[in-house]
């Protein structure tokens, strides 16, 4: 503590002037008696008891009111840690994610946060050195706002939105710190005004914090727990065909509140409702539930599922993008001995899908010179092999490898004992595995298939159930008599396997697929085209192969989304935005392949990539964390900041109501006792009056 005016101080010597009187009172006088009163009856000893009692207090009451009275003159002080004249440099970080739209007793709290952060800058003085972040514009260049004048930035605070980019704290701090750490003023302050939500402290990155750094958590009143949200969609369907039944499950939320939530779920498909189911779910609990739908055209198409508004709007629909084939032009490459019957035939089977399914068979020799634009799936039934492959293998494994990796499909049906030279390097190059050589059977032997891994994306939509696929695996009852064994990649999926070893293999090549089937495609290596599964299995291949290219994405808002296009002659496209708006994109070329960066998606919905024709689709939608309304206790604020590297003497947690700014400002400045002392001096007055006029005998 200090004193503004310690001269003043000189005057507590007063306070001894009614201890001064009260001595002079006790001098001891001449007792003589009167007869008249002698017999009087003496005072009761309590009575004197009580008179002594009241001086002693009194005595008391008007010492301590003059000295509060001098003390108050005095202007006594706590003192805080600017210095009087002392320049400051600050960050106001501004909370300014999508959970701050939600809306407690004082309104919207994204507004609370503003008017906050607009004092704190106003409170500063000309000459400090200020900035201002806001949480969703980290990373980004000029990211924060500088300015020597501090109330030049209130305005620019006051202006902000929410956004739809959710960033940890850490991200903000770590940029305020960046800005600190180049002030060339001793006094630097951190003051992050927000909801305090518990997500946003996810992480905690060790950082260079300066010495004497200190942080201010100014933490809104209570927000609202009670929100419900969809925190993603997923299409069970792993290709969606014109006119086939499809199906998407969404993940709804009941991030707290009620015990229990009725919930409206609806489905919309091009921005027509196409499904709606009602559930209940109760408090924190997260619930799946599947909607139908089909479509009657190919392309892309965009889809939602909402459900009703409640606290926080934006996560009250989540947003998605698929694509349906309305045609799949396929090459076979077969040779004349073999018409390639059994897959052409299952390519052309009866289905209750729309797509078209348009075949030509080449021979290999011939494959090499074919121009595939325009083709979606290659299979390959034969390859180079003989006097005739001498030299063709490399052109042929590069044609397939160029294929697959710019976004097409391949299946790879065994080779004959004259072609393995030709497929091994094939199965290698595209990584599915490599090749151990060709097995036959032993007499009667043949072998079977043995698992079906029905969790994987290629068979959803065919097993309802792990116990489905094993009632056709025993129903199935293949004998494959010769093929070839494989060593499969880690990374590649093995659908289908027998004692022997993998049956059927699925591998990403590129923004292309590639399949491997250990048999061939003829009754005399396995009855397995004969079965009914064969022609399920193959269409399967070829929708899922011809897909995976353009499967749509999805990110969160904020962040960046990258495609790669090797179709070759393009040089830009346009990016559409969810609100109509169009920008060009220029690509960079890498290897032959374009290269399009879409830099902080920030607009909730689906955005459009446009060249000749339709590239892709992102979907954007708010990060689900933001749905969670729980705030954060103080104790772990500070443990936070304390991971950071602050030190625990410089982190304040201060409850951002209407006096904020006056807490803070006494933190930093020091606080005048005076009032303290003088409002100390009156109630000791009012004591000694009302202590005065007690009845000293009863």
């Amino acid at each position: 503590m200090t004193f503004l005016n310690p001269l003043v101080l000189l005057g507590l010597i007063a306070a001894g002037i009614p201890l001064l009187i009260h001595l002079l009172q006790l001098k001891k006088l001449r007792r003589v008696d009167f007869s008249s009163i002698r017999f009087l009856k003496e005072i009761q000893h309590a009575s004197v008891k009580r008179v002594k009692l009241r001086d002693y207090l009194l005595l008391l009451l008007r010492t301590l009111a003059i000295a509060s009275l001098v003390l108050a003159f005095s202007r006594p002080a706590v003192k805080g840690f600017i210095g009087a004249g002392s320049k400051t440099s600050a960050v106001v970080i501004v909370d300014n994610s999508p959970s701050t739209t939600a809306r407690n007793e004082y309104g919207e709290i994204a507004s609370q946060i503003r008017n906050v952060s607009s004092e704190l800058l106003d409170n500063l003085h000309e000459g400090d050195d200020a900035g201002v972040i806001l949480t969703s514009s980290t990373g980004d260049t000029g990211a924060v706002l500088s300015s020597l004048d501090p109330k030049s930035l209130s305005n620019a605070v006051l202006r902000s939105e929410p956004s739809n980019a959710s960033e940890g704290y850490d991200a903000a701090i770590d940029e305020a710190l960046a800005k600190l750490r180049t002030s060339g003023y001793v006094d630097r302050e951190i003051y992050l005004v927000g909801d305090m939500q518990r997500g946003e402290f996810e992480k905690a990155v060790p950082s260079d914090v300066p010495s004497g750094t200190r942080v201010f958590f100014l933490r809104t009143d209570e927000s609202p727990n009670d929100n419900l949200s969809v925190s993603g969609v997923k299409l069970l369907n792993p290709v969606v065909e014109i006119g086939a039944p499809s199906e998407v499950e969404a993940m709804i939320v009941n991030n707290g509140g009620a015990d229990e939530s009725e919930v409206v779920v609806g489905l919309f498909i091009d921005g027509k409702k196409v499904a709606q189911s009602v559930i209940n779910i109760g408090a924190g609990v997260s619930r799946p539930v599947r909607l139908a739908f089909s479509v009657p055209s190919g392309g892309f198409h965009e889809g939602s599922v909402r459900i009703d508004d409640n606290s926080v709007q934006r996560d009250n629909t989540f947003y998605f993008s698929f694509f349906a084939i309305r045609k799949l032009n396929v090459i076979v490459v077969s040779d004349a001995s073999r018409p390639s019957a059994f897959v052409l035939s299952a390519a052309q089977a009866v289905t209750d899908t729309s797509t078209v399914i348009d075949t030509r068979v080449v021979q290999s020799d011939n494959f090499v010179y074919m121009n595939l634009a325009g083709m979606d799936v290659v299979v390959v039934e034969t390859y180079p092999h003989g006097a005739s492959g001498l030299g063709m293998s490399d052109r042929f494994d590069t044609k397939l490898e160029q294929f697959v990796r710019g976004g097409g499909g391949v299946i790879l049906f065994a080779p004959k004992p004259d072609e393995v030279g030709a497929y091994a390097p094939l199965v290698e190059g595209l990584r599915i595995g490599s090749v151990k050589g060709l097995w036959t059977r032993s007499g009667n032997a043949f072998q079977s298939i043995d698992h079906i891994d029905a969790s994987d994306d290629f068979f959803a939509g065919i097993f309802s159930t792990a116990q489905g696929a094993e009632k056709v695996k025993r129903n199935l009852v293949t004998r494959i008599y010769k093929g070839i064994e494989i060593d499969a990649n880690p990374f590649a999926h093995v659908l289908m396997s027998t004692s022997a070893g993998p049956f059927l293999i699925g591998r990403e090549a590129g923004t292309g697929f590639v399949f491997a089937i250990a048999s061939g495609p003829d009754t005399a290596s396995s009855n397995f085209p004969v079965s009914l599964f064969f022609p399920v299995v193959i269409q399967r291949a070829l929708f899922y192969s011809a897909a995976v290219s353009r499967r749509p994405m999805q990110v969160y808002a904020g962040e960046d989304a990258m495609f790669h296009f090797a179709g070759g002659g393009i040089k830009s496209a346009v990016l559409i935005s969810p609100s109509g708006n169009r920008s060009e994109i220029v690509p960079e070329f890498v290897g032959g392949t374009a290269r399009f960066t879409l830099r902080r998606l920030d607009r909730l919905g689906t955005y459009t990539l446009v060249g000749r024709d339709t590239l892709t689709e992102v979907s954007v939608n708010i990060n689900p964390r933001e749905s969670n309304l729980a705030q954060e206790s103080d104790s772990g604020i500070k443990a936070f900041a304390e991971k950071i590297g602050f030190s625990s003497g410089n982190v304040y947690v201060v409850k951002a109501g209407r006096n904020a700014v006056q807490a803070i400002d006494r933190l930093r400045r020091g606080e005048d006792l005076s009032s303290l002392f003088a409002g100390a001096a009156l109630l000791f007055l009012i004591g000694e009056i009302f202590v005065s006029r007690m009845k000293t005998i009863s």
